[in-house]
């Protein structure tokens, strides 16, 4: 991880480029969501001296499990990300600018890059369909609750319909289930 730091009290950082390549070992140290990658990272400085402004380039892929049936899932990653940071006397993190110890005078870049490589990927991490895990995907369908007709417990479409025409106004002959008529009792009791 030290191979991620910047010395900010360097002097011509203005303009001066670092590139880190981050393996399995970053992302098992890290130890995030990501459980492996091969990502080429390129960090520019744009400007020093009261503030200082990095450019953050990532490209390559990263392993994540799949949510829907936990096996590896490859995925491609290209972000380019923005990070403004100057010293001052404490670490702080307001979101728009990251404020570094003077004392210190050093930037660790490891986890500012990881966070940006996590934010690029996408809300639902998912094979595409028909890819998942064959016997997961079994296990899946056999305890999948939404089918009907497994169990007693389970209402039926007609019953639900029923509930929806009370509720709308129209009154229906068909029986309801005792389930929502113990809760309709509890609702005019309110």
């Amino acid at each position: 991880m030290d191979t991620c730091k910047i010395d900010l009290l360097s002097s011509g950082l203005g303009g001066k480029t670092f590139e880190y390549d981050l393996d399995d070992d970053f992302f098992a140290e890290i130890d995030g969501l990501i459980q492996r990658g091969d990502i080429h990272a390129t960090v520019v400085c744009l400007s020093a001296g009261s503030v200082f402004k990095f450019r953050i380039h990532s490209i390559g892929t990263v392993i994540v499990p799949c949510d829907r049936c936990l096996s590896d899932l490859e995925l491609r990653i290209e972000t380019t990300d923005a990070l403004n940071v100057k010293l001052g006397k404490e670490y702080a993190d307001d979101g728009d600018c990251v404020i570094v110890p003077e004392a210190e005078g050093y930037l660790d870049l490891a986890h500012f890059i990881y966070e940006f490589i996590v934010l690029s990927m996408p809300i639902a991490c998912c094979h595409e369909p028909g890819k998942c895990d064959d016997t997961m995907m079994h296990e899946l369908s056999r305890h999948q609750a939404t089918r009907s007709g497994e169990s007693d417990d389970e209402q039926t479409d007609s019953e639900i319909g029923d509930v929806r025409d009370e509720q709308e106004g129209e009154v229906s002959d068909d029986p309801v289930d005792s389930r929502w008529a113990a809760l309709k009792q509890l609702k005019n009791k309110l």
